[in-house]
């Protein structure tokens, strides 16, 4: 039995796209979907309809991930503080784009799931931990080695950090599939692992794949997501073209510098001149570009 794994596809459709023609190709039926299907890329109703087809036509396990909850709980608490700039311009234009068919989906996700076959052994699956859809599992760190601890299968599946690779403490193993759709390291190449079931067994079998980049590049232009974020938007890019993630760096940058000379800063009201610095600093520009320079 193969199981294909999906996670953090932040509304990439071009890049969950290449991804399920790849795992179909190799007559994969089974697909393990594991939160953070929209915010960030541009036309997230692209990338739910993909998965609307995925839970029709092939045998599907999916969950919620933070960004669900976000967009959930902005929902239920009557539409908070979002609005357009590049703090929370993203989240409001994912938000204005989904359906109410969406919405029900998303609300009736589980954050944790837990795969029993007979004649294979089992396994754990969430975004951040089985607990908290937005914690993360970095190798080595000691809340890694708590989770895994209190295990009650031998591996557990997670998504959230958007590394790609696998951990083992004292015999139990923890899988990340890297991300789909803001994938880092490897040249920007979306990531994705497949699960092969030998035996009682699992193994891992990690995919970086080159997929249409300038598809969903251009759209960043066309669907006014950089009119909502402008900053954000061009950060998102960059990693996209390279792998790289600067995201947090110009965010922090950027309220640091209201921060001293405002004396305060709340998110999300960070003004754009303040991200303009961060971007250019880290030499990125509005098209998520690098900026030439010498070191």
């Amino acid at each position: 039995m193969d199981i294909a794994v999906f996670s953090d596809v932040h509304g990439n459709y071009s890049a969950l796209q290449a991804s399920i023609d790849y795992a179909v190709g190799k007559g994969i039926t089974n697909f393990l979907l594991l939160g953070d299907y929209v915010t960030d890329c541009p036309y997230p109703q692209k990338t739910m309809e993909l998965i609307y087809v995925l839970r029709k036509y092939f045998t599907t396990y999916i969950i919620r991930g933070n960004r669900e909850e976000y967009l959930l709980n902005f929902r239920k608490n009557g539409e908070g503080n979002w609005k357009k700039g590049s703090a929370s311009g993203s989240l409001l234009y994912t938000y204005e784009n989904l359906t109410e068919k969406d919405f029900e989906f998303f609300e009736n996700l589980p954050t944790f799931g837990s795969f029993q076959e007979k004649g294979i052994s089992g396994f754990e699956y969430c975004h951040g931990s089985p607990n908290n859809v937005s914690e993360l599992l970095y190798k080595e760190k000691r809340n890694t080695k708590k989770t895994l601890s209190h295990l009650k299968s031998g591996m557990l599946i997670h998504g959230h950090t958007h590394i790609q690779g696998s951990y083992i403490y004292r015999g139990k193993k923890a899988v990340n599939p890297g991300s789909i759709g803001i994938p880092w390291y490897y040249g920007g190449k979306t990531q994705f692992c497949i699960l092969h079931g030998t035996g009682k067994n699992w193994e891992e079998e990690y995919i970086q794949l080159e997929y249409d980049r300038k598809k969903i590049l251009r759209d960043f232009k066309e669907s006014g997501i950089t009119s909502y974020a402008p900053a954000w938007a061009a950060v998102t890019m960059h990693t996209i073209r390279t792998g790289k993630d600067l995201n947090q760096t110009v965010l922090l940058r950027a309220m640091r510098l209201c921060e001293q000379e405002r004396g305060t800063v709340r998110w999300p009201n960070i003004p754009e001149k303040y991200w303009a610095i961060a971007l250019k600093e880290n030499y990125i520009d509005l098209n998520g570009k690098e900026i030439p320079h010498y070191e």
